[in-house]
C-alpha cells in the first residue's frame, strides 16, 4: 500500500514540478519542456506498472521453481530443497503425498503419515506411517517401504516407524 501512496506521491510531485517549470521559461521554450515533462510523467506512470507485472511474473515463476524443487527427485531421493522452506505446514504435505503414493505402490493404504523436521528445518528427523495391508506378505512389504522411505529421504531405518493400523506401541 505505501508503494502505491509513493507512487501517486511522485507523480504528484512531477506534475508540480512541470507546471513550475513551465511558468519559468520563456514562451519559446514551452512546447518543448511541455513534451519533455509528458515523457517523464508517462515514464513515471509506466514503469511501477511495469514492475508490478514483473513482481507477478516473478512469483508466478517463484511458485513454479519451489514446486519443482520440492519435489524433484535426485537418484530416488527427495530433494533435500523441500527442507529449505521456512513453512512446515507446506514440507509436511508435499512429504505425506508423496510418502501416500510410495505406500501405495507397496499395495498397501496409508491411513496416517507424520513427520519431523531438525530445528532448521534441513531434514526430516522422524518419519511415522500407519498403513493397512490386506496382501499376504504383509511383512515384507512394510520392511521393503520401511527401507524405500528411508533411501527417499536419507534417513537411516531406525527414524521411520511404519506400523500397521490397529497395532499398539
Amino acid at each position: 500500500m505505501t508503494g502505491i501512496i509513493n507512487w501517486f506521491k511522485t507523480i504528484f510531485i512531477l506534475e508540480i514540478t512541470g507546471e513550475i517549470a513551465l511558468k519559468l521559461v520563456p514562451l519559446k521554450y514551452k512546447e518543448f519542456i511541455a513534451f519533455v515533462m509528458k515523457l517523464i510523467l508517462v515514464t513515471a506512470i509506466i514503469i511501477p506498472l511495469l514492475n508490478i507485472k514483473n513482481a507477478d511474473i516473478s512469483e508466478i515463476t517463484d511458485g513454479i521453481s519451489n514446486g519443482l524443487k520440492t519435489y524433484s527427485k535426485e537418484n530416488d531421493n527427495v530433494s533435500q530443497a523441500l527442507y529449505n522452506t521456512a513453512d512446515k505446514k507446506t514440507a509436511e504435505k508435499i512429504i505425506s503425498s508423496d510418502i501416500n503414493s510410495t505406500v501405495a505402490s507397496y499395495g498397501l493404504e496409508a491411513v496416517y503419515v507424520k513427520c519431523s523436521f531438525t530445528s532448521d528445518m534441513t531434514a526430516v528427523s522422524m518419519i511415522n506411517v500407519y498403513v493397512k495391508d490386506n496382501s499376504i506378505a504383509g511383512n515384507d512389504n512394510i520392511g521393503r517401504l520401511r527401507t524405500d522411505i528411508a533411501d527417499r529421504y536419507g534417513v537411516s531405518v531406525e527414524q521411520v516407524d511404519i506400523r500397521e493400523a490397529g497395532e499398539s506401541g
